[in-house]
């Protein structure tokens, strides 16, 4: 293995499975689960500032935003509706009124655009540097971002929605790779779920 494939995977490992980890197998207690992913996050960015990660690599490519409007507004439409359908087939009705949530209110576009900064805009091109295997970047990419919902409430219905949701949104990043509006997209999917009580279960 040469050096850069060797660097990916410590980057991968410390940035994308080692934090997940320890709050899973209850070395950091849950509570601080903000901290450490901010700390990972906080690594992530050095690593970019450190290799000096070109825009453009990330997905922000001016370029692409017209031609990948269209897509990824049916790709936004699509997955609301899923939503909805998905809510009244397991028949959820939290009767919450979401703007009394401050973690709602002031984490919910952040953890979104955070997010996809870490799994599309960084870990993409990084899982390219250890294959050119599309099927194996987009499925190394989904059962990462579905690792970190091991950590929510309620994993036997949030780890399916995370890992087909992971899915199709590494699928038409890799048909689309737009930073701005996948993460418009992952907001609007996210408002949409939470709205329909998918991160309120319990309550």
């Amino acid at each position: 293995m040469n050096h850069d494939k060797e660097l990916v995977l410590y980057q991968i490992f410390f940035i994308f499975i080692l934090p997940i980890a320890l709050l899973t197998f209850g070395i950091v207690p849950i509570s601080w689960r903000l901290v450490v992913l901010c700390v990972s996050m906080i690594f992530m960015f050095g690593v970019i500032q450190y290799e000096k990660i070109p825009d453009e690599k990330m997905g922000l490519k001016n370029k692409t935003f017209k031609k990948s409007l269209i897509p990824y507004s049916l790709f936004t439409l699509v997955g609301a509706f899923i939503f909805v359908k998905l809510s009244d087939v397991l028949a959820i009705n939290p009767n919450i009124v979401w703007w009394q949530y401050s973690h709602f209110l002031f984490l919910f576009l952040p953890v979104s655009l955070l997010q996809e900064i870490a799994y599309r805009g960084f870990l993409f091109p990084k899982l390219q540097v250890l294959t050119n295997k599309w099927w194996v970047v987009i499925g190394a990419n989904t059962v990462l971002f579905t690792l970190l919902h091991v950590i929510y409430p309620f994993p036997g219905i949030m780890l399916p929605v995370a890992f087909f949701s992971g899915l199709a949104l590494s699928v038409i990043y890799r048909y689309y790779p737009n930073l701005i509006l996948i993460s418009l997209s992952h907001s609007v999917l996210n408002f949409i779920a939470v709205l329909h009580g998918f991160f309120f279960l319990g309550r």
